[in-house]
């Protein structure tokens, strides 16, 4: 006896679905496992460090660093600590209250994401952008930004104000 599948969707948008499962299955590890090779760190971690590197005094709260990083706190938090214990990153208690806190990037941990930033760049090159004409880099960004949810693509547009391109008049 045999199971049919049934489904209501088309071929082509299975194929497509199956593609993108796929890309969230295999990018990720592939990612995690060439920022390894790089820096000694995984991808996560290269993150937050890249993250505090882009504040002016190389500090954030550690709730925008979660939002940047797309990590909840209690991952954030665990990360953090073996940053920590690497001298890469420090906690600070904010002044004004006292249930924040903020991430700080160590020199230490500067030098490291610094040093590293030409190996990710080459990454970013080769996984992605070497594979997506630059006529449509745009488009494209504005779909995986409607891909995302909601409150996700907001905060997304929030951290990325630095990075908006304005159309030429």
């Amino acid at each position: 006896m045999t199971v049919e599948a049934h489904t209501t969707i088309s071929a082509q948008d299975e194929l497509l679905w199956r593609r993108f499962v796929v890309l969230l299955s295999t990018v990720p590890a592939a990612l995690d496992e060439r920022v390894r090779e790089t820096t000694g760190l995984n991808h996560h971690q290269y993150t937050i460090l890249a993250t505090l590197a882009t504040q002016p005094d190389r500090m954030l709260q550690m709730a925008r660093v979660a939002q940047a990083a797309e990590s909840s706190l209690s991952r954030l938090s665990h990360t953090v600590s073996k940053l920590e214990a690497e001298g890469l990153v420090e906690r600070r208690t904010c002044d004004h209250d006292r249930r924040a806190s903020w991430a700080a990037l160590t020199d230490k941990g500067f030098e490291v994401v610094t040093a590293a930033s030409a190996a990710y760049d080459e990454l970013k090159q080769e996984v992605l952008l070497s594979r997506v004409p630059e006529a449509v880099r745009g488009d494209l960004t504005s779909l995986l930004t409607q891909l995302l949810p909601g409150e996700v693509a907001q905060q997304c547009t929030e951290f990325d104000k630095d990075l908006t391109v304005e159309e030429p008049q």
